[in-house]
C-alpha cells in the first residue's frame, strides 16, 4: 500500500521545497551600482593618466602586470618576465591563453602597439610616460615575446607595466579617444565591457562571461559577482551619502570625512578604510607671470623689487610651509583620515626617507624668513586647487589660506572644476596650487619625474612639470636611480631626492597623507586596494 498526502498538503511542500532554498540562499543582486567622487574624463585608456580613469579603464582592459591588494607582483597578461641577458631591459612573456573579449589572442604587436600609441599620443593632458621611465625601445622578438630595452637595467619598468593597458593593435594604430568614448573601439581583455560611457555622468559595464582569467583552473581572478556595474559620477559628497541613504547605489567612495562617523553607526551600512594611498601637497611655480605680489595686491615685476617673483627666494617658500599647522589639517579639516606629511611617500614605505619628518608650524620663523627675503610689508598670493576632485580639497585651501594669512600672507584662493584645473596645471597657469598623487606600491620615480623632473619630452621627464622647476641634481638621480639594480643604492638615491626636494629647496610643499573611506550597505563587502581605486571586482555580497 502507497501512503498518499492530501492534495493540499502536497500543494504545501511542494510550495515550501521552492521557498526554503531561496530564504537559505538569497539571490543575489545582479547589478553593483557605484557612487564615484571624480568623473572618468575619458573612456580612451591611453590619454590621460589619472586616478579617476585608472577606477573605469581597468574594468575594461588589463595590463602586462598588476598589484595584488598588499602591493606584491604579479602576472596579468604577462606569463613572466626576466631581464635581458645584456642587462639593458626586460624580456616579457605573454600568456598564450590571454585573450580580449571578442575571443582573438592577445599579441606581442598588441601590446607593442599600446606602448607606442600611450607613449606619443597628442594632445593629451597628462601622458603615461611618468610610469615607463627609461623605456628606449620596443622590440616585438618572436610569438608572445617582447624585449623592452631600457636605459640601463631599468629594474623599476616592471613596476610601471601596471599602468599600460592593452588594446588590439588595429585599434591602437587608428583609434582616437572619440572612437573610445563611443564605445566603437572599447575592445578589452578585462573582466567587463564597455556599455555606455557618458563624459561628466559614468558608464554602464557588463559582465564578460567568457573572460580569459576566469577560465583558467585555479585562477586568482576569479569571474566577479556582478553581471552589470554602473559607474554613478556624484562628485558632491551631499549627494553620494543620500543615493546610499536611498539604496539608489550599493557603494560609495570617498566618504565624506565629516559624514564617517554617522555612517559608520547607521543601521544597514558598513565601512572600510585603506590609509595612506595618497599624498596632498603644494606646487609652488616662480616662473608664473601672474598670482603673487606685495600686501596691497599688486603684481610682481622686476622694477618693482629686486626679485621678479617671492617664489624664486627659498626663503619665502620655507615661510609657507612653516606657516602651517598640518596637525590640525589632519584633524579638523580631514576629520583624522589623514596624517601630516613630511615627503611624498608615507613614512613605512622603503623608499621613504626617515629623517623627514612633518614640519612643525612657527609662524614667528615664517615672519622672519619674510623679513629677510624683503617681503616683511606682506605677501599676496593666489592658491589654485580643485573643487570636489579630492577629499575635503576646497575646505583644504581656505585652511591652508587661513594659516598663510596669520603668518602674513594673503592668499586669494581659487577653486576649479578638474576640466579646468588640469590644464592650468600642465600649463603652469598658477601661483601656488594644491594638488595630489597616489602614492600606491612602488617608488617614487612617476611622481618626482613627471612632476619635478626637467621638461625633457625625449627623456619622458617633467610631463607635468607646471612649475618650472629645474635642478639637474634631481634629474641625475632619478636617471641613476631608473638604472640602479642594486635596491639599497637605489633605495638611498630616493631618499636623497627626497632630502633635496623637501628640505633643501623646498620644490614643493607635503601636507597630508590621505585615507581612503568607502561606505556600503550591510549585505556588501568591499577590499580595500594600496593604490585605493574602487573596482567592482573588489566587491561581494556578504556570504551566509
Amino acid at each position: 500500500m502507497t501512503d498518499r498526502l492530501p492534495p493540499r498538503t502536497g500543494l504545501l511542500l511542494a510550495l515550501l521545497s521552492a521557498v526554503l532554498p531561496a530564504l537559505a540562499s538569497p539571490a543575489r543582486p545582479a547589478e553593483l551600482r557605484i557612487g564615484m567622487a571624480a568623473p572618468a574624463t575619458t573612456a580612451d585608456p591611453h590619454f590621460h593618466a589619472d586616478a579617476a580613469n585608472f577606477a573605469l579603464h581597468r574594468h575594461v582592459f588589463e595590463a602586462l602586470l598588476r598589484w595584488t591588494p598588499d602591493g606584491q607582483l604579479r602576472p596579468m597578461l604577462a606569463q613572466g618576465w626576466a631581464a635581458l641577458p645584456g642587462g639593458d631591459g626586460w624580456a616579457v612573456r605573454l600568456d598564450p591563453a590571454a585573450r580580449f573579449a571578442d575571443g582573438t589572442p592577445v599579441t606581442a604587436d598588441d601590446v607593442a602597439a599600446s606602448l607606442r600609441r600611450a607613449m606619443t599620443i597628442p594632445n593629451s593632458p597628462a601622458r603615461y610616460t611618468p610610469f615607463l621611465l627609461g623605456l628606449r625601445r620596443v622590440e616585438v622578438a618572436g610569438p608572445g615575446l617582447l624585449h623592452l630595452h631600457t636605459t640601463g637595467p631599468g629594474p623599476l619598468l616592471p613596476n610601471g607595466l601596471t599602468t599600460l593597458l592593452v588594446v588590439p593593435e588595429r585599434i591602437a594604430a587608428t583609434a582616437s579617444p572619440a572612437d573610445f568614448n563611443s564605445g566603437a573601439a572599447a575592445l578589452g581583455s578585462g573582466p567587463y565591457r564597455l556599455r555606455q560611457y557618458r563624459p561628466g555622468e559614468g558608464a554602464l559595464l557588463e559582465r564578460n562571461p567568457d573572460w580569459w582569467q576566469a577560465r583558467r583552473p585555479a585562477s586568482p581572478l576569479p569571474l566577479p559577482e556582478w553581471e552589470r556595474v554602473s559607474l554613478r559620477t556624484l562628485p558632491q559628497d551631499g549627494a553620494r551619502v543620500a543615493a546610499l541613504l536611498a539604496g539608489d547605489v550599493e557603494l560609495i567612495e570617498a566618504v565624506p570625512l565629516r559624514d564617517a562617523p554617522r555612517l559608520a553607526r547607521t543601521p544597514g551600512l558598513r565601512m572600510a578604510r585603506q590609509d595612506g594611498t595618497r599624498v596632498m601637497y603644494l606646487l609652488l611655480n616662480p616662473s608664473a607671470s601672474a598670482g603673487a605680489g606685495g600686501g596691497d595686491g599688486a603684481q610682481v615685476h622686476p622694477q618693482a623689487h629686486p626679485l621678479a617673483h617671492p617664489l624664486a627666494d627659498a626663503r619665502v617658500r620655507r615661510a609657507l610651509s612653516l606657516a602651517l599647522d598640518r596637525g590640525a589639517l589632519a584633524a579638523r579639516v580631514m576629520d583624522g583620515a589623514a596624517e601630516p606629511a613630511g615627503q611624498i611617500l608615507p613614512p613605512d614605505r622603503p623608499a621613504a626617507d626617515p629623517t623627514l619628518r612633518p614640519e612643525a608650524q612657527d609662524r614667528a620663523m615664517a615672519r622672519r624668513l619674510l623679513e629677510e627675503a624683503g617681503w616683511g610689508q606682506g605677501l599676496a598670493l593666489t592658491l589654485t586647487g580643485t573643487a570636489n576632485r579630492f577629499p575635503n580639497d576646497e575646505a583644504l585651501l581656505q585652511a591652508v589660506a587661513q594659516m598663510w594669512q596669520q603668518a602674513g600672507i594673503a592668499a586669494q584662493v581659487e577653486p576649479l572644476p578638474a576640466a579646468l584645473f588640469f590644464p592650468r596645471l600642465a600649463g603652469g597657469q598658477f601661483t601656488t596650487a594644491l594638488f595630489g598623487w597616489l602614492t600606491g606600491p612602488g617608488e617614487p620615480n612617476a611622481v618626482l619625474g613627471a612632476v619635478l623632473g626637467t621638461r625633457d619630452p625625449a627623456r619622458s621627464l617633467g610631463s607635468l612639470n607646471g612649475t618650472g622647476y629645474s635642478n639637474p641634481r634631481l634629474d641625475g638621480l632619478i636617471t641613476t636611480a631608473l638604472a640602479t639594480g642594486d635596491t639599497a643604492r637605489r633605495l638611498a638615491m630616493w631618499q636623497e631626492a627626497a632630502r633635496l626636494v623637501v628640505r633643501d629647496e623646498v620644490a614643493l610643499i607635503p601636507l597630508l597623507h590621505l585615507a581612503s573611506l568607502w561606505a556600503m550597505r550591510q549585505e556588501i563587502r568591499y577590499a580595500p586596494r594600496g593604490d585605493s581605486l574602487t573596482q567592482a571586482m573588489d566587491a561581494y555580497t556578504a556570504r551566509p
